[in-house]
């Protein structure tokens, strides 16, 4: 069953999903086909990293999701922005490299409480995955990358997501949040985000 899953590296959902959604790959039910989507591009503003939206989130939602996934994870100190961590993923992912080095990424943020928008970060998180950290580096910044990450927004704003994790089915049906892979598999409704 082929897809396609939105994710963004700053996102706690996306991190929890993507587990599922690997499970689900490796076990050869789904051909997935991962598309980063930056939540907040500039100039959105950022959260605040203590602010009452991401404390009140944390504990009632992604806390308790990830205890029931087995999952460790802490409220990061950083909200940064993802532009250049996920045109490192894009390059990741034409070198077939990006699960791996995507999980650095999501470890390094919401495990070691790191800010994975630095090159520090990237470079870091890429020979962490047996990739070049030079080469991660300039990819972050490659006019081709960032100008596909932005391509790829606006087609994704285009094809109903709005935000991350989002599953787009092979016939257009969207889930928007946790369990879309499940959910789809089961042959259950799909969710959108209204």
């Amino acid at each position: 069953m082929r897809l396609s899953l939105y994710y963004d590296v700053v996102c706690p959902y996306s991190y929890l999903e993507s587990r599922a959604v690997e499970a689900a790959e490796d076990a050869g039910l789904v051909d997935v086909q991962w598309l980063p989507f930056e939540l907040r591009p500039a100039p959105r503003p950022l959260l605040a990293p203590r602010g009452d939206h991401l404390r009140t989130d944390w504990t009632d939602n992604v806390y308790r999701y990830a205890q029931a996934r087995g999952v460790e994870i802490h409220l990061p100190r950083f909200q940064p922005r993802s532009t250049l961590p996920l045109s490192a993923c894009l390059w990741a992912d034409d070198l077939g490299y990006l699960r791996a080095f995507k999980r650095e990424l999501y470890e390094a943020f919401f495990c070691e409480g790191e800010n994975i928008s630095t090159d520090a970060q990237i470079a870091r998180a890429a020979e962490r995955a047996g990739l070049d950290a030079d080469a991660a580096v300039a990819a972050a910044y490659d006019p081709a990358g960032l100008a596909r990450i932005a391509a790829i927004h606006v087609d994704a704003v285009a094809a109903g997501v709005q935000g991350v994790p989002t599953i787009v089915s092979a016939d257009a049906r969207t889930h928007w949040g946790l369990g879309g892979v499940e959910r789809l598999l089961a042959g259950e409704p799909l969710v959108p985000r209204s």
